[in-house]
């Protein structure tokens, strides 16, 4: 049998945050592992304030790695490179570029904006759906149009590891189900052609499990890897997959995995599906 390739190693992996303040290390991850691989979306949910940003952005290369492996394509990751791009939980739009222009500004700056690179943003306008916003200024769009303008200037330099930190968390509860599910459908369809493989860090639980291939749940701070969840729900996936029994099972049993980290010893318990979300 063929098993995918592992794109993404994370070994006993230490990170945290020197404070010149106190003079002390202040650790975020410790002992971290698990594999990613090729063309593989994982989720990662976990209590708040346990180390999951800090994580995305050392994969991001933003932030050094203390102790332990952390490889993409079987190098280590040693600061910020092309073959990576983060996706914030805001826009961050240049106000004075439309549409295309601010899609074009990560192939501009790597000198690549030739023909073959103007028309992978023609692509991924259309892939988007901002056909007939080009020439529109950030000022202009919504805060939905905005992320997909994001995602679309993320996915232009064609990364071998997209990273999502929490990019929909600034959205009304209705944008925010829209973009999940055009989230699904523009990773599935640019992935059928560059094989792309996505980190997302959420809050959010039923976002993790509606999204993911597997969700990897971290213990509260210093952050390890409690488990890793296989997502088992066919794809493509629409809001009728969150009506489904099997849907619910798994957002209780990862909800119940969060929980116990918030209050050790407490038992997972049945939840409705629009419950608050923790991690």
């Amino acid at each position: 049998m063929n098993l995918p390739r592992r794109k993404l190693v994370v070994e006993d992996l230490t990170l945290g945050h020197w404070s010149r303040r106190s003079e002390s290390f202040s650790v975020a991850c410790d002992g971290l592992g698990f594999d990613v691989a090729e063309n593989e979306f994982v989720a990662i949910v976990g209590p708040s304030g346990c180390g999951k940003t800090t994580f995305l952005t050392a994969l991001a290369g933003l932030v050094p790695v203390s102790s332990g492996r952390l490889e993409l394509n079987g190098k280590q990751i040693e600061g910020p490179a092309p073959d990576r791009s983060l996706v914030f939980q805001q826009a961050s739009l240049f106000p004075w570029r439309n549409v295309v222009a601010n899609i074009e500004f990560g192939l501009k700056a790597q000198k690549r904006l030739d023909a073959h690179g103007r028309a992978r943003v023609a692509e991924l306008v259309e892939l988007v759906g901002l056909a007939g916003k080009e020439d529109t200024y950030p000022r202009e769009l919504s805060g939905g149009m905005s992320q997909r303008v994001n995602l679309a200037r993320a996915l232009a330099t064609d990364p071998d590891l997209l990273l999502l930190d929490e990019p929909f968390s600034a959205l009304d509860a209705q944008t925010r189900e829209l973009m999940q599910e055009e989230l699904t459908r523009i990773w599935q369809a640019d992935s059928a052609g560059s094989g792309k493989t996505a980190v997302f860090v959420t809050h959010d639980v039923p976002e993790a499990v509606f999204l993911a291939d597997r969700v990897a749940v971290f213990s509260s701070g210093p952050a390890h890897l409690v488990e890793m969840v296989d997502i088992d729900l066919p794809r493509p996936r629409s809001r009728e997959t969150k009506k489904s029994p099997e849907f619910q099972s798994l957002h209780d049993y990862i909800l119940g995995l969060v929980m116990n980290q918030i209050q050790p010893g407490r038992r997972a318990i049945d939840h409705d599906s629009n419950a608050p979300a923790v991690g």
